[in-house]
């Protein structure tokens, strides 16, 4: 049939059609068995040879013994699905939601303001594995607002957050930055490859519902080859490398990257999943218990939710039905009450769907095209064959009855509408974007849109239109196409039944008039010069990622289109556009309305009310496996009717031409003279000591004057028509309370409300920009995308802030003029003030976001708590707003960063619009901006005395406890305790809980410290991973890593469970740090070196793109201590540093006190030096616990005992250390015994009682960098 993909005949070779920027090298080639496989080869990777032995046992690094190992986001992005998980349900590697690391953005007071993005957004919930990297100045959900979140064509860039690139919400654990395998000393790119095999969950058995994805789990459990559990990941981790997987209804997708250097070794391991994996007996269970302690974190993710509940309402015994996250009783209970032989079924299911005619496999490496097809055809050639066609089930009719109406509760304080169109199977036509023409009209934002129709009327603030790229949206069955709308309070209430009807119909109305105008040629035109722009200047994207998504999609795009077919307009087709949105008509039968509301029992007794008056059928429903109730009705005919036969309305209308669409791409690089004439292209004069190589040249200050800072730097790497310019305003009037708070967030939001017509527009041409509240460092806000037209849009965001002080008819008065854009105020301060009132009160509703809340809090000695704004955001009316930009920007100053296609005198024009929109009151000097301090943390044997006094006096001390708590602190080590803060979850009704505990080490002044702790930091995070998760099974989301607080180094382990309450957790992870110790004093010198060279390579690691550049660029400003060199200061210091260093420091600041003191203890005795008793009691550990009201989903009183089991010495440990190591294992022991049987502390009532704790801690100095002098003088 048209547009079916037909591969090249056996061993055919396809020349790829490949973007004119890009410079790597494409093979596409079928082998013998089958096999699609697309080659990448990548000139600027390094191919420095492996050492030998590489293809086996791992190079003799240390061992680390243990199962599997590891968002996302997690090399997957953490983007919000459609029904279906965001293209599968994966098997939970991925870091955990909340507490990855950012990739350069230290975190601050501003990171607890509201987050934009949702909290724990499941995105490709999947596998994931990953490599130590450096030290991660860290962001806790920075809030990204704005036209864009930038590079959304390739490779997106996460927002800096506490949700790294690659981590998952509900994830367990991420991919990391870097590559490894040497001292590289020059920038390093990753290797990486992914599988993407032809079957998914709507192939499960129906009695044994969510087996590809527990199979998709299995596969990292050791092969025939290497039967090691852990060898896979373990490899990866020791090299720099990272993995993950995703299970998703008709692909089950796997991919890595690692170090160049070592691709064989891990396509050799990699291949092994798909030729003779081994799916232990003895794995299984412990294995199950992972697939349902995944899908106990989403039990209240609504959209997961959701999910299900369009699951469920599909037709009997339609694919649609079936269960496909799966969970201990679909997959163990069940299955044994009816004797089923799980593993014999599994390796059946994999006998019979997993072969090479069936997966698609991409390589990316440094190695040229004939030696990667070598290393391919060794690894893969044995991959077997035979088992015919993929499934296919284009047979099928649509999944849904069409009109009708779902109502389901939310867990979030929100009230989504989502309509949901049954059209054919799309993914084959990709050349003709008919689905992206009607969504690119339905989601459109500027003049004469939905949804300024919709904000006009005060219904909605948020349209997504579109078919998701996800296997549940776009597959072999159908497409599905949605509109989802964010309502408000009036649009829920509006049209009969207060079910959010009226805003269906003007959605329909829309529709007509996309019908009666018909398919317009000229808009298609517009978005294929826009996705042509994108692929001519093709920027490059994460290496996983993008290996991940080329093998899924060459199983629906022929083999030269593999690369382009999502830019690729080729074929304008009005008689498909036509066609689909016919389908789409008001009076058809092909789509849903579902209802996701806060409200729900208001809003079912109207919805029953409703279907009573109009004689339809409607009935309740309770979902089996998220145990949800839900409403279901059909649509009344009357009001089908309604919508099919209202009059146009003027308001709705095709959107205009873009006037941001970008003409001139000329480099201004290539001037003549540049390259001699800009400060900024030189580079440092000198270099620091044993510093050879500069990743990124620094920008250079061009002005330091009152009110402005400008920096800047002429793109000469990336040569691309783009640029980037960040800039923060500050202002004493920003921070100063929690009304002030309250304000300055309110004010950026109606900044972009204002905006938001005409940045749409801009956004659509590859121009985004993004604002953000900083706390007391100010308001940030970027621009970046083609350079061309890109100041219009500063100084159109620029002056639409200073705009607001000018609203209202006092500021009217006063300036004798008018305001030009005084509707914003009057028409839509309550809708904006309303959803962003919303999203502070559904900040930490997911446990581990409320920790790594809740621990920064208590570290920003000046932070503002988000429950305090929220109270003051719901008291301010619209009369506040311009008095108050009026104050902020009568004394402030701005900080601006200028990087790409710029020079240096556009860099002036720009900053200059910026200062000149602010007004005169922009002449504040830098040295007067405040800066939050991160306090000082009491020290075991202090954290003890206090609460040693509580317990006297019976009242709270500095560590929250009270006289009550006797009982709790005896169970425990008085010096392993620290600072405990317990706190309740959010959501009533969440049965997870969630630990994490930091432990501070000082100001991270010196390079060499920051080094060290990294090391540690690489070398405990594979065996953390695979200790607390896949041996104790403590639960899906475990993470450990570094963290800079206001300029303080700290590390940091979050676990979140749905088994075992937080004390037990945190004894655990006391008990993981304890038994680690004697395995990190035997390294061997090859062992230390393995983790350098990872380490390293992870620094050296070269920004993929403009946009990654200037973001860590900006950082190293916006921390004001300008280290542009701190990655190749460490990298030299790393060169020399040994085991005694790092063993030294992690005794000092991670090592339990009483396991300290064992060592000590047993050194002494024995004659030997193991010190660690001088420091014991000098430990500063902050534990946040979080708390379900209830009881934990999964708790079983049977499983007490497992984590104390594991928690006993390996053979390899025994071996190393002998008495010391025994010693400290059995101090493990104890501490985890000790945990299971503590009591609960009492909650803290926050935000009182976190403010009290906070108050009584000594603050940390600021450690301020010198800037260089500026290079302009005015």
């Amino acid at each position: 049939m048209p547009g079916e993909v037909a591969p090249p005949a056996n061993g055919g070779i396809v020349e790829v059609i490949q973007s004119p920027n890009d410079k790597k090298k494409y093979r596409y080639m079928v082998l013998k068995n089958g096999l699609r496989v697309l080659l990448i080869s990548d000139p600027e990777m390094q191919t420095t040879p492996a050492a030998q032995g590489d293809a086996q046992a791992g190079d003799g690094a240390m061992e680390v013994e243990g199962a599997e190992s590891a968002d996302g986001k997690a090399a997957a992005k953490a983007a919000k699905p459609r029904p279906g998980g965001g293209g599968g349900r994966g098997a939970g590697r991925g870091r955990g939601g909340g507490a990855a690391a950012a990739e350069d953005g230290e975190e601050s007071s501003g990171d607890l303001m509201s987050d934009d993005g949702d909290e724990g957004d499941e995105g490709e919930s999947g596998s994931s594995s990953g490599s130590g990297e450096g030290e991660e100045d860290e962001e806790m959900g920075s809030e990204g607002s704005g036209s864009g979140d930038g590079e959304d064509e390739e490779g997106e860039e996460d927002e800096e957050g506490e949700e790294e690139e690659g981590s998952e919400g509900g994830g367990g654990r991420g991919k990391r930055k870097g590559g490894g395998g040497g001292s590289h000393k020059a920038p390093v790119k990753k290797a990486a490859a992914a599988m993407a095999v032809g079957v998914g969950s709507f192939s499960d058995p129906e009695d044994l519902q969510g087996l590809s994805h527990y199979l998709e789990h299995m596969l990292f459990m050791g092969s025939g080859r290497y039967p090691s559990e852990n060898e896979y990941d373990d490899f990866l981790t020791r090299h720099g490398g990272a993995a993950n997987a995703f299970t998703d209804l008709e692909v089950t997708n796997y991919h890595f990257e690692v170090a160049p250097p070592h691709l064989a070794g891990a396509l050799d391991r990699f291949a092994q999943f798909f030729i003779a994996p081994l799916c232990k007996e003895g794995s299984m269970e412990r294995e199950v218990l992972a697939v349902d302690s995944e899908f106990c974190q989403v039990l209240q993710d609504d959209h997961c939710r959701l999910a299900q509940i369009m699951c469920h309402t599909s037709k009997p015994g339609h694919i649609y039905r079936k269960f496909s996250w799966g969970n201990k009783a679909s997959l163990w209970e069940q299955p044994r009450l009816a004797g089923l032989d799980v593993r014999r079924r599994l390796l059946e299911y994999y006998n019979q769907h997993y072969g090479a005619d069936r997966s698609c496999l991409v390589v990316l490496g440094g190695e040229d095209l004939d030696g990667l097809a070598r290393l391919v055809a060794d690894s893969f050639g044995a991959m077997p064959s035979g088992k015919g066609p993929q499934p296919s089930f284009r047979q099928l009719e649509p999944p849904f009855e069409g009109r009708s109406l779902h109502v389901l509760p939310a867990v979030r304080d929100s009230h989504e509408l989502r309509i949901t169109f049954q059209l054919p199977p799309l993914q084959r036509l990709y050349g003709s974007k008919a689905d992206s023409y009607i969504s690119h009209l339905l989601g459109h934002e500027g003049p004469g849109s939905l949804l300024s129709a919709l904000k006009s009327r005060g219904w909605a603030t948020e349209i997504l239109a579109g078919v998701d790229d996800d296997g549940y949206s776009s597959n072999s069955c159908c497409s599905l196409f949605g509109v989802d709308v964010t309502l408000t309070e009036g649009g829920l209430a509006a049209g009969p039944g207060g079910c959010g009807l009226a805003v269906a119909e003007l959605v329909f109305a829309y529709i007509n008039m996309m019908r009666q105008e018909g398919p317009q040629e000229w808009v298609w035109q517009e978005m294929r010069s826009v996705s042509e722009q994108r692929w001519r200047f093709l920027e490059e994207g994460d290496a996983m990622d993008t290996v991940s998504r080329l093998a899924g999609s060459m199983h629906t795009t022929r083999p030269e289109h593999t690369l382009v077919s999502e830019y690729l307009h080729r074929d304008w087709q009005p008689e498909l556009v036509g066609e689909l949105l016919e389908r789409m008509a008001p009076a058809g039968a092909s789509y849903r309305i579902d209802l996701l509301t806060r409200r729900y029992d208001e809003v079912k007794s109207s919805a029953l009310a409703l279907a009573s008056r109009e004689g339809v059928e409607a009935r309740e429903e309770r979902e089996p496996w998220f145990g949800l109730e839900v409403v279901v009705m059909q649509l009344p005919p009357s009001l089908c009717e309604v919508w099919a036969s209202q009059p146009p309305l003027e308001e709705l209308r095709m959107p205009p031409r873009n006037p941001y669409l970008p003409s001139d791409f000329s480099l201004r690089c290539d001037d003549p003279g540049a390259l001699v004439s800009e400060p900024s292209v030189a580079g440092p004069s000198e270099l620091p000591p044993g510093v050879s190589n500069v990743l990124a040249t620094p920008p250079v200050m061009l002005l330091d004057r009152p009110g402005l800072r400008l920096w800047h730097k002429l793109d000469t790497s990336f040569r691309t028509p783009r640029a980037a310019v960040h800039w923060r305003l500050f202002s004493p009037a920003g921070h100063t309370s929690a009304r002030s708070a309250a304000l300055s967030h309110l004010s950026l939001k109606l900044v972009e409300e204002e905006l938001r017509e005409d940045a749409y527009l801009a956004d659509v041409a590859g121009l985004h920009y993004h604002t953000s509240p900083e706390g007391m460092a100010g308001m940030e806000f970027r621009v970046d995308g083609f350079s061309d037209k890109l100041g219009v849009l500063v100084g159109r965001l620029a002056g639409a802030l200073a705009g607001l002080a000018k609203q209202g008819p006092e500021a009217a008065a006063e300036s004798g003029e008018g305001s030009a854009s005084g509707s914003t105020l009057a028409t839509h301060f309550g809708s904006v003030r309303e959803a962003l009132v919303r999203k502070y009160r559904n900040m930490n509703m997911e446990v581990g976001q409320h920790a790594s809340y809740s621990r920064l809090f208590v570290l920003c000695s000046r932070s503002l708590h988000c429950d305090d704004i929220r109270t003051h955001l719901e008291e301010l009316t619209p009369q506040d707003i311009p008095p108050f930009v009026r104050e902020l920007l009568s004394k402030c100053h701005v900080e601006v960063f200028v990087h790409g296609n710029v020079a240096s005198a556009g860099a002036v024009q720009l900053a200059e619009a910026v200062v000149g929109a602010m007004g005169p009151g922009c002449c504040m000097d830098s040295e007067e901006r405040r800066r939050d301090q991160c306090v000082v943390l009491p020290t075991a044997a202090e954290a003890a005395e206090a609460r040693a006094a509580a317990a006297v006096s019976g009242t709270t001390a500095a560590t929250g406890t009270t006289a009550e708590d006797e009982a709790t602190e005896a169970a425990a080590p008085p010096l392993d305790v620290g600072t405990v803060v317990p706190l309740l979850a959010k959501n009533p009704k969440e049965e997870n809980a969630a630990l994490e505990v930091y432990y501070q080490l000082g100001p991270a002044t010196d390079p060499r410290d920051r080094a060290v702790l990294d090391l540690i930091d690489q070398i405990l995070y594979e065996p953390c991973y695979d200790t607390l998760r896949t041996k104790q099974q403590l639960g899906y989301s475990v993470y450990s890593g570094t963290r800079l607080t206001g300029g303080v180094s700290g590390f940091c382990v979050q676990v979140v469970s749905a088994r075992h309450p937080p004390e037990r957790l945190d004894g655990c992870v006391e008990g993981f740090l304890a038994s680690m110790a004697p395995r990190i004093r035997s390294l061997s010198p090859p062992d230390l070196a393995t983790h350098v060279g990872a380490l390293i390579a992870s620094k050296m690691q070269r920004d993929r793109n403009l946009l990654d550049e200037a973001g860590r660029l900006w950082g190293h400003i916006t921390s004001t201590r300008y280290d542009f060199l701190s990655r190749e200061l460490e990298v030299a210091a790393l060169e020399s540093v040994t085991v005694d260093e790092v063993y030294d420091m992690y005794v000092r600041y991670l090592l339990p006190p009483s396991a300290a003191a064992a060592a000590a203890a047993a050194a002494t005795s024995d004659g030997s030096s193991g010190g660690g008793g001088a420091s014991a009691g000098q430990r500063r550990k902050l534990s946040v616990h979080v708390r379900p009201h209830g009881p934990l989903a999964a708790a079983e009183g049977k499983e007490k005992n497992k984590a104390a089991a594991a928690a006993e010495p390996t053979p390899e440990a025994e071996a190393a250390d002998g008495a010391a190591a025994e010693t400290e294992t059995e101090a493990a022991a104890a501490a985890v015994a000790a945990a299971a049987t503590a009591p609960p502390l009492p909650p803290m009532v926050e935000p009182g009682e976190l403010i009290s704790l906070r108050s009584r801690l000594a603050l940390h100095p600021l450690h301020l960098g010198t800037p260089p002098p500026p290079v302009m003088q005015q």
